[in-house]
């Protein structure tokens, strides 16, 4: 890569973290691009070099963490050899959710925002979809005749559990995981 191609990315990974800060602090409404181009020390000009608009950001940022939530997965499936499934997920869950506090309460406040919601509709049905389906998988591994009804169940519950959590981290949401997973070692041959 050449020094040029290197100092750009360097550049746009810079605005992606700032950008991610901005909205996680101060909220995606009230987060200008002009603070973003300030904030990161670079002109107006230059940042939509790189973004055309707010909205462009976002997305590049919903990209890369959902890339990032891709690996996490992989890598505990590589890594939990032995432990079944529906665990690494539920394990994995928590994990991420301590891991990356900032990107899951800048995603569950952006979620029940209906523009946010059109505009990353594609984006959001993909990461929804991939976990969907990574939990049914489990699910079938343990045993369930109807997994793909018992992962709707599921992910709901986990997707309740996380938002507990997001808003006060003094939820118990540890032994939370720990008597989910009890529940599905206890219910997988008997759902």
């Amino acid at each position: 890569m050449s020094i040029l191609n290197t100092k750009r990315e360097q550049s746009r990974q810079l605005l992606l973290q700032i950008g991610f800060r901005l909205f996680s602090e101060k909220g995606y409404e009230a987060t200008s691009i002009r603070m973003i181009a300030k904030e990161a020390g670079v002109s107006l000009g230059l940042l939509y070099n790189y973004f055309q608009s707010k909205e462009e950001l976002l997305k590049a940022i919903f990209e890369s963490s959902q890339a990032d939530i891709a690996a996490t997965f992989e890598e505990a499936e590589g890594y939990a050899k032995g432990i079944p499934g529906i665990e690494r997920h539920i394990r994995n869950m928590v994990k991420l959710l301590k891991e990356k506090q900032e990107f899951w309460r800048l995603l569950h406040s952006l979620r029940m925002q209906r523009k946010f919601v059109s505009d990353m509709m594609g984006s959001i049905n993909q990461q929804v979809n991939y976990i969907h389906h990574m939990i049914e998988k489990n699910l079938n591994e343990v045993g369930y005749t109807n997994p793909s009804q018992e992962a709707l169940l599921l992910f709901a519950t986990l997707d309740g559990m996380a938002s507990h959590y997001l808003l006060d981290t003094s939820y118990p949401i540890d032994e939370l995981a720990t008597n989910l997973i009890q529940k599905y070692k206890t219910n997988s041959n008997n759902d």
